[in-house]
């Protein structure tokens, strides 16, 4: 349960900080994760966050990273248990949270969790949390009022660790996203 809260109370720290051109991949350090950030977006310095960008339209993009074991993320009996206590530790972090929509899943083999939720301001936070055998990425835009959601979740679709089928060299061309399940 520590864990989990955890996670959300660092996501609280990204939320709080917190038309796709041509898209850069951004390798992030001490992870092999990367993320598709559109070249319009600018970089924005933030003590304790990995990545922060602001976007053209005020859109606030944050990872951080949590060195926090996840083992129950990775086994199916207790998986729900953990992922409701990281969404309980989010929402107590978030003023007036809404939630809009919560997936579970896997990408390149991790859990992932993706969030989308409300503020009682009209923002809407879009989150994608990467659940590491002994860390967590965890990847929050905020994108203001009235603005356009689609950018952000497809930024957040792109944030995942890079996919290498067995045997092949875990390197994708320069410029190119790595490739993806």
């Amino acid at each position: 349960m520590i864990r989990a809260i955890s996670v959300g109370v660092g996501l609280g720290l990204v939320i709080g900080c917190a038309a796709l051109a041509h898209a850069d991949v951004v390798t992030l350090p001490s992870t092999r994760a990367v993320v598709d950030v559109p070249a319009s977006w600018a970089a924005v310095s933030v003590e304790e966050v990995v990545l922060a960008r602001r976007g053209p339209a005020g859109e606030l993009l944050a990872i951080t990273r949590a060195n926090v074991p996840n083992t129950d993320a990775w086994r199916a009996k207790t998986r729900e248990a953990y992922v409701e206590q990281i969404e309980r530790g989010i929402a107590s972090k978030i003023r007036g949270y809404q939630k809009r929509t919560r997936r579970l899943g896997e990408v390149g083999g991790v859990p992932v969790l993706d969030l989308e939720a409300r503020r009682d301001d009209g923002a809407t936070i879009v989150l994608r949390i990467l659940m590491f055998r002994t860390y967590a990425l965890a990847l929050a835009i905020e994108v203001p009022k009235r603005g356009a959601v689609a950018p952000a979740r497809q930024i957040a679709g792109t944030f995942a660790p890079p996919f290498t089928p067995a045997g092949a060299a875990p390197s994708a061309a320069p410029g190119e996203p790595p490739e993806r399940r």
